[in-house]
């Protein structure tokens, strides 16, 4: 029995050897310069060009804890004007059951338009230096350097030739479930989640008549590019800032304006004045500017809140301003810094900025150190995630 074992084992050794060399021929025959040698190479190729395919679906974390940023550099801010929302088909047969007539003349042609300002952005996430799926919430701030329109007085104008030509408009907007591609973007070494989004600015007609002055005759899509002088997009992932981050594929494409890589200036006399300083932090050429408390709204607070979907990630709220919010105004951070004996039961507004920015400050302190994080207004650009 023993011997009739090893004479099957060394039968099945037989008919191995012949089915290799079977088809070794066979592939001789299709690849007539391949022989043994050329055949291992080649299974060695597959499998080490396999293997990393397959180790990196399995790195992808469905939450990412680093986000770094950056403006797109091979796009540039658009402005573009909407139709009002209650000219839109269906609408009407809402209000129906009211009978009540709708305005007309030119005011209701016009009472309902916004302008809307897209500023493209690229993000890149990991989550333990690895690959995410998605960023859970990105806070996102938009300073908006404007021009004030032509007769305008300031009051500051003594201080600074430039607070007398423009002003300055803050947004905060709070994204949330942002998709990153499943194709990682592999940048020195690392695996990173990317998304390409649009950071929205909607405008309400109010305010566009207030910068370009116009308030008897119709506001067009150039009256309002005309204004805008330069923006600053920047980012914080759980209280933390972001850091402005490129990749190395993206560092060669041409930047539209002047500006950083989290901040653009669309007008060559201030891209001249100012560089590269930080002209939207306090620290930096913003006491230079006019402060202004003129609105400018996410999507969540305009009548095109309910179709997002398609074009942006999802607001935090989805409707509406947030319940804690205070209104877009640096008048506040003003009265909180110079009110010391402000106390934190105050109800004013910036008493309720003050007592927020105090808990904040707590928090950072105690918070533990996220690796790559860096200041909003640092100058460490090139910061790891």
């Amino acid at each position: 029995m023993p011997n009739f074992r090893k004479k099957a084992k060394k039968c099945k050794i037989f008919l191995a050897k012949r089915l290799v060399k079977v088809y070794i021929d066979k592939a001789n025959t299709l690849f007539e310069t391949m022989n043994m040698k050329s055949l291992r190479r080649l299974l060695c190729v597959l499998i080490v060009t396999a293997l990393p395919l397959a180790h990196g679906a399995e790195e992808w974390r469905s939450v990412a804890d680093q986000v770094g940023y950056c403006l797109d550099p091979s796009k540039k801010e658009t402005v573009c004007e909407l139709r009002g929302v209650h000219t839109m088909a269906g609408v009407g047969d809402l209000f129906k059951e009211c009978k009540i007539k709708p305005q007309s003349g030119e005011e209701e042609k016009t009472m309902g338009r916004w302008f809307l300002l897209n500023i493209p952005v690229k993000i890149y996430a990991m989550c333990k230096k690895k690959p995410a799926h998605y960023v859970r919430e990105l806070k996102v701030t938009v300073y908006l350097l404007v021009s004030k329109p032509s007769g305008s007085s300031s009051e500051e104008s003594e201080n600074s030739s430039l607070a007398s030509k423009y002003n300055l408009l803050k947004k905060e907007i709070t994204y949330v479930d942002i998709p990153l591609e499943k194709n990682p973007l592999p940048d020195d070494g690392r695996l990173m989640g990317q998304a390409s989004m649009n950071v929205g600015i909607f405008i309400p007609k109010s305010t566009a008549a207030i910068l370009t002055a116009k308030f008897n005759s119709p506001i067009s899509v150039t009256d309002l590019s005309k204004v805008i002088k330069g923006y600053a997009v920047l980012a914080s992932l759980d209280g933390q800032s972001c850091p402005p981050y490129t990749a190395s594929k993206d560092k060669t494409k041409p930047v539209p304006g002047g500006g950083t890589r989290c901040s653009r200036l669309l007008d060559g006399t201030l891209a001249n004045a100012l560089s590269d300083k930080k002209w939207w932090s306090e620290d930096g050429a913003r006491s230079k500017f006019a402060e202004s408390d003129l609105e400018i709204c996410s999507i969540a607070e305009s009548p095109y809140a309910a179709f997002y979907s398609a074009y942006y990630p999802r607001v935090k709220p989805m409707y509406g301003a947030p319940s804690s919010a205070t209104r877009d105004s640096f008048e506040t951070d003003k009265t909180s810094s110079s009110s010391s004996g402000a106390t934190t039961s105050s109800t004013t507004r910036g008493g309720s900025r003050s007592t927020r920015s105090g808990t904040a400050k707590n928090a950072e302190e105690t918070a533990p150190e996220r690796k790559g994080a860096t200041s909003h207004d640092g100058e460490d650009y090139d910061s790891d995630l």
